[in-house]
């Protein structure tokens, strides 16, 4: 719980740059809002609005790049010229270091929710499942940030590191059949569905929709399992980084 003793000044840092943190939002606002004008009225198979399995697809596919806001943070507060400030302030700079991580991640899902609230109440996506959508959306956010984490740990450039969150982001989308359907065979069917932390949020919220409990849990275990998997890497990369 120490780590709580420095999110207040997190959150004061991170407020300084608001009009990047609302761009976060209104980017996905614009992007949702053109599919739905587009997509209309059409129907699905499953008898829902085309565009409410679009929208949920949606808004889970933001969360892969929720890891951008804390690595930037990370970066230029901690690897950066800027660090000597930062070093010479009362407070332990793992914690510090944590608390970004807490924050970016936090954000990410607020920013999930906003988004959900704007679907529901202005674009009329009805969702069935509020807590879980969000509990899937927060299981998301924290992967895509530990993943950002460990690639900026794990390469000398921040530039390098950015365009890898990218592809690890867009790539997963296009894994996720979004584009274009994928090659079938054994390993894209993989990256496609369980080696895919896209899939298995979307998957696990199509599955409560459906009241397939059980494989609900199962998608969502999974991605929370991968989790507590790269936290040890995350923490170890960090630590050699930051020597």
């Amino acid at each position: 719980m120490r780590v709580l003793s420095t999110v207040p000044w997190t959150l004061r840092r991170m407020s300084r740059d608001y009009l990047v943190l609302l761009l976060l939002l209104g980017v996905p606002i614009v992007l949702l809002s053109l599919f739905s004008y587009l997509m209309g009225n059409a129907m699905a198979e499953s008898g829902r609005l085309l565009f409410h399995d679009t929208a949920q697809q949606m808004i889970m596919s933001f969360q892969l790049f929720s890891g951008s806001v804390v690595m930037s943070y990370l970066y230029y507060d901690l690897f950066t010229e800027k660090r000597m400030r930062i070093f010479t302030l009362p407070f332990n700079k793992s914690l510090y270091a944590f608390s970004i991580m807490l924050c970016g991640t936090v954000y990410s899902l607020v920013l999930g929710v906003l988004l959900m609230t704007y679907a529901q109440l202005v674009l009329g996506v009805v969702w069935e499942h509020w807590v879980w959508m969000s509990y899937n959306l927060l299981l998301l956010s924290v992967v895509s940030s530990i993943v950002s984490l460990i690639l900026m740990f794990s390469v000398r450039s921040f530039k390098t590191a950015e365009r890898l969150t990218e592809i690890y982001g867009v790539g997963f989308i296009v894994l996720a059949g979004l584009f274009f359907p994928m090659p079938d065979n054994a390993v894209m069917n993989f990256l496609g569905s369980y080696g895919n932390p896209l899939t298995l949020s979307d998957g696990a919220v199509t599955a409560m929709a459906n009241g397939e409990a059980g494989e609900a849990w199962l998608q969502a275990n999974v991605l929370a399992a991968a989790s507590l998997v790269l936290f040890p890497l995350m923490l170890l990369l960090g630590r050699r980084k930051m020597r």
